[in-house]
Order: structure tokens, then C-alpha cells, then sequence
């Protein structure tokens, strides 16, 4: 007789709800971007997913490490100062709503992090040239209520 584990029923379980939720939620902006250097190659974020305690976006983790700190409707990063350069921005959803990072400036074309459930995390690595650069989560109307902000990179 076959044992499964209690870890196993609930992720089994749990994961086709989370997805059916989270598909509810996710934006309905779309695009297609090329990548800059160093980037995620993903500008649509991914769902969240109930199994895993961190998401990564496509791409290797590298450069200048940022925590970028997510809640309802806030961003908060760990640096106010930015030089060009690699940077991979861990994303921490604090709130209880799906989050995600959305970066757009010189070279960057809206490329976004996975979608986090709360209490997750994720990473973006991005390759910032020198200039004005926004950051915003792009679920649903998140970025009107206040989930957005910019950043200059000199």
C-alpha cells in the first residue's frame, strides 16, 4: 500500500486553488520585451505558486543585491542610490495580496518579477543604465494605489 505524506496531499490540494485564484488577479497588461544584458527574459509576470517558498525569475542571480519589500500599497527598497550596473532585486510580499516588481527605464522594457502570493519572495535581475527608472507592481490596479515609484540610476 502506498503512503503519502501529509506535505504532499496538501501541496496537491492546495496548488490547483492557488493557481485558480491567482489567475483572477494577475494583470491584464501583456507584453513582449527583449531583454536587456543580465535580465529576465519574462516581462509577464508568473503565478504564484502555494509549493515553493521562493520564485525566481528566468535568469541568474547577479549583480548588486537589492530587497525591495512589498506590502498593500507600498514599495520600500533596502538603497536610495543607484550607479549603472547589474542589480538583482529580491522581492518580499509582506501583504496579503499577490504582488509583483515591474522595472521600465534605459534598456529594461517592462520587465517584471514572478506574481508572489504573501508571504513570498522572488528575484529580478536587471541591468540598470544611467537615468530615470520606474518600479512598479503591476497587478490589477496596485501601481494607482500607491505601488509606485521611481528611481535614478547617475
Amino acid at each position: 500500500m502506498m503512503r503519502i505524506s501529509r506535505r504532499t496531499l496538501y501541496a496537491v490540494a492546495v496548488a490547483p486553488v492557488a493557481v485558480v485564484f491567482m489567475a483572477g488577479c494577475a494583470s491584464s497588461k501583456t507584453s513582449s520585451s527583449t531583454p536587456a544584458a543580465g535580465g529576465s527574459t519574462s516581462s509577464t509576470p508568473a503565478p504564484a505558486s502555494s509549493a515553493s517558498s521562493t520564485a525566481t525569475a528566468t535568469g541568474t542571480a547577479a549583480g548588486t543585491a537589492v530587497t525591495a519589500t512589498e506590502k498593500e500599497f507600498s514599495i520600500d527598497l533596502s538603497t536610495k542610490t543607484f550607479a549603472p550596473g547589474a542589480y538583482t532585486f529580491t522581492v518580499n510580499n509582506q501583504g496579503k495580496y499577490p504582488h509583483n516588481l515591474t522595472v521600465e527605464g534605459p534598456g529594461v522594457d517592462k520587465q517584471a518579477s514572478p506574481t508572489l502570493a504573501g508571504g513570498k519572495s522572488g528575484t529580478l535581475t536587471v541591468t540598470l543604465q544611467k537615468g530615470s527608472y520606474e518600479l512598479w507592481c503591476s497587478v490589477d490596479s496596485h501601481k494607482d494605489k500607491g505601488m509606485d515609484m521611481k528611481i535614478q540610476v547617475g
